[in-house]
């Protein structure tokens, strides 16, 4: 005898294929779900480190801060005196300029054939005038200044006649170049 098979074979294989497929796939779908969430979660976890050492380096920062902020307070109050000092040293160096040169005009004038009458210094330009017995003595006196170390130039500005208590003597200005004070602390001190 025959027997039949009126049962859907093929089709009953086709819903336990499409059923194993969708089960697999559900299967699949929550495997990366929990996969996604396992990484979530320690993705969390690290940003919770990271905010905690963020929060630690911040108050270590503030702790810092006092110590950087005197550094650099120092650092101003160093240029400050450092400032300071260098307009000191460059006063004494000038005080010392105006010393040197009156010290080298007393040294070099020859007080008895030559007076000086009045001097002006300024930065470094020196103007006298004075009298002198005559222009031969005028003449020597401003070779003789060229030759100091601490003197440039010397230029004549002006002679006149004048008369000193009853002689004809010879009245003049000159204009002399100093030499600068770096110069003049390395020149060698006469005497």
């Amino acid at each position: 005898m025959i027997h039949i098979n009126l049962l859907p074979v093929r089709q009953i294989k086709k819903r336990i294929q499409a059923r194993k497929r969708v089960f697999g796939l559900g299967i699949t779908f929550l495997a990366v779900l929990g996969l996604l969430g396992v990484v979530a979660l320690f993705l969390g976890f690290k940003v919770d480190d990271l905010q905690t050492s963020i929060a630690e380096l911040t108050k270590e920062k503030a702790k810092y801060q006092t110590t950087i902020n005197q550094i650099e307070k120092l650092k101003k109050d160093q240029a400050l005196l450092e400032t300071k000092l260098n307009t000191i040293s460059q006063l004494k160096k000038g005080s010392q300029l105006s010393v040197r040169v009156m010290d080298e005009l007393a040294t070099l004038t020859p007080s008895s054939r030559l007076w000086l009458n009045s001097m002006s210094f300024s930065g470094t330009i020196l103007r006298i005038s004075g009298i002198a017995l005559d222009n031969a003595t005028i003449a020597d006196y401003m070779e003789t200044i060229i030759t100091s170390p601490y003197f440039g130039t010397a230029e004549l500005s002006g002679t006149s006649t004048t008369g000193v208590q009853g002689r004809q003597l010879k009245s003049f200005s000159l204009t002399i170049n100093v030499i600068n004070a770096d110069y003049q602390q390395a020149a060698p001190e006469k005497g």
